[in-house]
């Protein structure tokens, strides 16, 4: 355990890391896709194949509130076998990295289910984190040449995922992850209580097809101060027109936040979970080279309880399938 940074890491030892791999392959034999709803209804209870003593280790870590994220080292990835980072999320993709969909999908299900939206990535629940061609300037995941602001993942709802997980194909620049909590109790009374309060609008942010132009009010904290939970994104979280107070609140969290910034590099075969309830992540920029050796990251959101993120009344702004 990286106790300074509060990530909770579980390597795989080699014969773990076979086992693992096994399972995988068992999966994709027997299902079309990781994300089919046939391997979907199975998976639950599939990751229970999984070796015992990383299983144990995921799940004692589950239970750990304060932690900022899970990570399992040491997964098999057959580079040779990979073929090139696809130009595009929509690109056709090698047998290897299907048997990576559901490498994400097994650990994925010790968390929880996975769900998606159907305004990101065509609804797809496994999605793809690479650098796109035109994008290197954006604000979203495809970018690379910009900084991909922290920010809690879907903070516009409250419908959003416990866990965002990546599997790391490819890295080859050591491009980190940024990762930061909040300290609540750090902040002045007053700047705490209003970040409390329904006083902030956060609007989806680009990587969703859709176009909200009215968000509603709501809190950048909830819970108690010693065990918040954030709702937040550096780009698209402002506090409500004429609101001075809330906005200088949230100018202190951002500033906080910024000053707890802290960077995680993936390597291939690193599975990282990272708790999206109290804790926003980013990434640093690099160049992308569109050589086929790029960047390269699958991800998955993970739901702890899918009644939660089941409203009796959605919205048009809340569309998620699970």
């Amino acid at each position: 355990m990286l106790v300074n940074t509060r990530v909770v890491r579980i390597a795989l030892d080699r014969e773990e890391a076979k086992l693992a791999r096994a399972l995988a392959l068992n999966c994709a034999d027997e299902y079309l896709a990781a994300d089919s709803p046939e391997f979907l209804a199975e998976v639950n209870v599939i990751a229970h194949e999984l070796p015992v003593a990383p299983r144990r280790a995921v799940n004692r870590a589950r239970l750990d509130d304060g932690k900022h994220a899970v990570l399992v080292t040491g997964n098999i990835v057959r580079d040779d076998l990979l073929n090139d980072t696809p130009a595009h999320w929509r690109a056709p993709q090698s047998e290897e990295a299907r048997l990576s969909g559901f490498t994400l999908m097994l650990w994925a299900a010790l968390l929880g289910d996975a769900i998606a939206w159907t305004t990101q990535q065509e609804g797809r629940i496994l999605t793809d984190v690479l650098p796109v061609a035109g994008h290197e300037q954006t604000t979203v995941s495809s970018s690379s040449r910009k900084e991909l602001s922290w920010h809690t993942e879907d903070a516009f709802s409250p419908y959003r995922a416990d866990y965002v997980g990546l599997y790391c194909l490819r890295n080859p620049d050591r491009t980190p992850t940024t990762l930061a909590a909040a300290d609540p109790l750090a902040l002045p009374g007053w700047a705490c209580e209003a970040l409390t309060q329904s006083r902030f609008l956060t609007r989806p942010d680009d990587a969703h097809d859709q176009d909200v132009t009215r968000p509603e009010t709501g809190p950048v904290l909830t819970g108690p101060a010693d065990a918040a939970v954030l709702r937040i994104d550096r780009d698209c979280t402002a506090a409500v027109p004429g609101d001075e107070e809330a906005r200088a609140a949230l100018e202190l969290i951002f500033g906080q936040l910024d000053a707890n910034l802290y960077d995680f590099a993936l390597a291939p075969g690193d599975v990282i979970f990272v708790d999206n309830r109290n804790v926003v992540h980013g990434r640093r920029p690099f160049r992308a080279r569109y050589d086929g050796r790029d960047r390269w990251l699958r991800r998955v959101n993970v739901a702890a309880d899918l009644r939660r993120t089941r409203p009796g009344r959605r919205s048009d702004d809340d569309r998620r399938i699970g």
